[in-house]
């Protein structure tokens, strides 16, 4: 799933680019997607903090404050990909000092350049090589990479972590946790499988083979929607 953040603080904006993003979502990429808006930049600040957030779309100006300046200051999370949007272009004079994915113009705003603007996202997220997370096992949390995550296994009340390095980490918890928590490279293929989708070399009826050989089923109910999935996947990078 792709987590999306609009924040401006201009309420009425909100009903018009949720529904551009949405029908781009669904018509164009066929990504699970969820939507969460604010109008406030501390709001944003603490939802970013607590949650896995994928693509902020933010006002460069909210509430009389400048949120690329505000984003320098506040935002240490290079995870995050800012898509900054304006009505006053001279506002953006420090752009290149942000984490700035894409920047539009709200006036020539239009559904290519929302397009482009999400698939840059998708693709910089995606290879993000460097994506911290950390699993809780036990009493403990470990630090792992994202990308190093292979595909996630479920077995006994626990969550086996295979890291391309041949690691393996165990966890108490449920795949169903990590649907939610982990970027859109990630499938849930079976009830007992979830998968990197940039480990995939090849699929057929009825599973997906990754790139160290491993085989990873998939449910012949699943099969179609799950290829079609990986298919539009890679075809937005």
């Amino acid at each position: 799933m792709i987590n999306i953040v609009i924040c401006d603080d201009e309420i009425a904006f909100h009903e018009i680019i949720s529904y551009k993003i949405e029908s781009c979502m669904k018509q164009v990429f066929k990504m699970d997607f969820k939507i969460t808006c604010f109008n406030d930049l501390d709001k944003l600040k603490k939802h970013i903090e607590g949650e896995r957030v994928d693509i902020v779309f933010l006002d460069i100006m909210v509430n009389d404050q400048n949120a690329m300046d505000w984003t320098i200051k506040n935002i240490d999370d290079s995870y995050v990909q800012f898509i900054f949007m304006t009505a006053y272009p001279q506002c953006a004079y420090n752009i290149s000092e942000t984490n700035c994915c894409y920047f539009m113009v709200k006036s020539r705003m239009n559904d290519e350049t929302l397009e482009r603007a999400i698939r840059r996202a998708i693709k910089h997220i995606s290879n993000k090589s460097d994506a911290p997370y950390f699993l809780s096992i036990g009493s403990k949390r470990r630090k792992v990479n994202v990308q190093d995550i292979m595909y996630i296994e479920s077995l006994d009340n626990n969550v086996i972590f295979h890291i391309w390095d041949n690691e393996q980490i165990r966890a108490y918890s449920s795949l169903k946790r990590y649907e939610k928590l982990l970027p859109p490279n990630f499938l849930r293929v079976h009830k007992s499988f979830m998968v990197n989708l940039n480990y995939i070399v090849s699929y057929e009826p009825y599973k997906f083979v990754l790139d160290d050989g491993f085989v990873v089923p998939v449910p012949a109910k699943k099969y179609t929607e799950a290829v079609n999935k990986y298919n539009r996947y890679k075809l937005s990078l």
